[in-house]
């Protein structure tokens, strides 16, 4: 396996920090088997097979431009294409009250910050074998640091593209909240067109201080030839509030781990899923609550469509820790069939170790209600349209989830494009 860590001009300390995690990478992607699991067939995702190269050849897309161009409401703007940071801007006004959102790379030598307190210590290379592969290849990605007690109302915009084929892309966001602060985070996962092929393996480590709050909203619109698999774990801690929602509606075989724990008393953490599921597309979707102190509250929702061919994998847990007394924590998620071929398996766990808690969960799946296409087809809707109509009211209650309208909006049209 090659190693390929590009950070330059680091202290012998920095350098000696780095090596010991590609230690760490390495030893585990050379001794641990794939991950199994009997609706998951991990030997279909093969990142080996694709390079990690930056080299950009490809002019991008009108579509991806006009993402760009219309940018309002926002702090400011990152554009990475294949494995490198194109652009980054942001509010003037906010470097100088201490907001830093940098690329990870020169983020090692902020005076300010402990960069290495948190970098790999969210979510560590010793996970799994993909995992361990994302930290090999690591070129690029951004640090951002929200400091004590300033509000941000407006997102920052970051914007993944995927513009040549048979490239591997390894972006590494670390997000962290100092105490008191307010953050708003959106991005974007698009190709430049639909014939390019690749893997993508983003990792998520976010630190949600005391009394913060984040707004996290991610949308993975990658094309039909891309396998993926990623990670994203984030830490709350007292009084803080962690909002994160995903939209999946891109990829051919897609897994997604995602995991809130809830380390603080009076913490609330919500994990919202989406994802629309069509030709022969595959999502693997794993959502953890775990609550490690008590009188904290956490909820996964997650709502899924599937028609053609699609299919999905939903595993859920809420893990109560015995100091955790007075948890609240609810669990769900509800996928409709649009077609027969189509298929969804759901399995929701409970693990609880404290004895005064509020802990719940469901599952369903369902096909699609044909009385309700009876009547809408008898009103002059065509089938299609009234099938949208009806996933769309299945999504509504995980759309108004969404803290951030423009999350919303771009959501609405990527699915009215790839509804047809």
């Amino acid at each position: 396996m090659k190693i390929s860590f590009t950070f330059k001009l680091f202290s012998m300390n920095q350098i000696k920090f780095l090596d010991e995690i590609k230690e760490i990478a390495l030893k585990t992607y050379n001794e641990t088997e794939p991950l199994r699991n009997k609706y998951v067939d991990y030997r279909i995702l093969k990142p080996e097979n694709f390079s990690n190269q930056t080299t950009i050849k490809e002019e991008l897309s009108d579509y991806i431009k006009s993402i760009i161009k219309e940018e309002k409401d926002t702090i400011g703007f990152a554009l990475f294409v294949n494995n490198e940071l194109i652009s980054i801007d942001y509010d003037n006004n906010l470097k100088e009250k201490g907001l830093i959102i940098e690329e990870l790379i020169y983020a090692f030598n902020n005076i300010d910050f402990n960069f290495p307190a948190y970098f790999s210590k969210i979510v560590s290379p010793s996970e799994d074998k993909f995992t361990a592969n994302h930290y090999l290849n690591l070129k690029t990605g951004l640090f951002i640091y929200v400091p004590k007690n300033l509000i941000i109302e407006k997102p920052f915009q970051v914007l993944f593209v995927h513009s040549s084929n048979e490239i591997a892309i390894y972006p590494h966001i670390l997000i962290v909240l100092d105490k008191g602060s307010k953050f708003s985070y959106v991005d974007e996962a698009h190709s430049i067109n639909e014939k390019i092929s690749g893997f993508y393996s983003p990792i998520y480590e976010i630190y949600i201080n005391d009394e913060s709050v984040l707004n996290f909203s991610s949308i993975y619109d990658l094309n039909l030839n891309v396998y993926s698999f990623s990670r994203r774990r984030a830490i709350l801690n007292r009084y803080s509030k962690g909002y994160i929602n995903h939209i999946w509606i891109g990829g051919k075989y897609s897994v997604n781990y995602m995991e809130l724990f809830m380390n603080g008393e009076g913490c609330e953490g919500e994990d919202t899923q989406i994802f629309f599921g069509r030709d022969e597309q595959f999502y693997s979707l794993y959502s953890k609550l775990m609550h490690r102190v008590g009188n904290s509250v956490g909820n996964v929702l997650v709502r899924g469509a599937l028609k053609d061919k699609a299919r999905s994998h939903f595993d859920g847990l809420i893990k109560i820790f015995p100091k955790a007394q007075k948890s609240n924590a609810y669990l769900q998620e509800h996928t409709i069939l649009l077609n027969p071929g189509t298929r969804s398996d759901a399995i929701p766990g409970l693990e609880i170790s404290a004895n005064d808690v509020r802990c719940t969960h469901s599952a369903t799946v369902s096909e699609i209600d044909y009385e309700k296409l009876f009547y809408l087809k008898s009103r002059g809707i065509d089938e299609n349209n009234a099938k949208k109509l009806i996933v769309l009211g299945h999504f509504e209650f995980a759309i108004e989830k969404i803290q951030i309208e423009k999350v919303k909006n771009r959501f609405l049209e990527i699915l009215n494009d790839n509804f047809e």
